[in-house]
């Protein structure tokens, strides 16, 4: 098997099939963390998409020797930041009443652990936007600091007081699964 760096070579020389491998190495992740940002699967999907068209548009300018995956989950981020962008500007009514979707992953899990699972990305769902982003991001998708100060454009203590504030509401609105409080 091709490591990515010569899956990135050979995609760049024009070969379709290596891209097509990238796209199989990253898909899973970059619709995790499209749909994280978005919380709507359709428009997770759409984005995944025009992610990856995005980055074989553009494939000749990436930096050869870099790892692709945070190029790929860049994009992503980029491309759902503005997709929320859109949607404060137009503010569709269908939108306030969309179910969250149901992660794909998660569909095997017992009863109560979905219970938990739900309640929390409800509670992350709560969140002021950035907070949620961040949140998302860093407990769920498990991004350092940095990496998510490089996908969403902002400072790193920017990452890490909107994370501060997700995680003390997020604290407070699931109390009752941290127990009697006694850590």
């Amino acid at each position: 098997m091709e490591s990515e760096r010569e899956l990135v070579e050979h995609a760049q020389a024009g070969d379709t099939g290596a891209f097509d491998a990238l796209v199989s190495l990253y898909s899973k992740r970059v619709l995790s963390i499209a749909w994280g940002i978005v919380r709507n699967a359709i428009d997770a999907e759409e984005l995944a998409q025009e992610a990856f068209v995005k980055a074989y548009q553009n494939i000749a300018r990436f930096r050869s020797g870099e790892p692709f995956g945070p190029w790929i989950f860049r994009i992503t981020t980029n491309l759902a930041l503005d997709v929320l962008k859109h949607r404060r500007r137009v503010k569709h009514e269908e939108l306030t009443e969309r179910e969250p979707a149901m992660r794909r992953d998660r569909a095997d899990l017992p009863a109560i652990a979905n219970e938990i699972a739900r309640r929390i990305g409800g509670a992350i769902d709560e969140l002021p936007e950035m907070q949620r982003v961040v949140a998302q991001l860093h407990l769920i998708e498990q991004f350092e600091h940095r990496e998510i100060a490089s996908m969403t454009g902002l400072s790193e203590g920017t990452v890490r007081s909107h994370l501060s504030l997700a995680r003390a509401k997020l604290r407070e609105k699931l109390a009752d699964l941290y127990g009697d409080g006694d850590d």
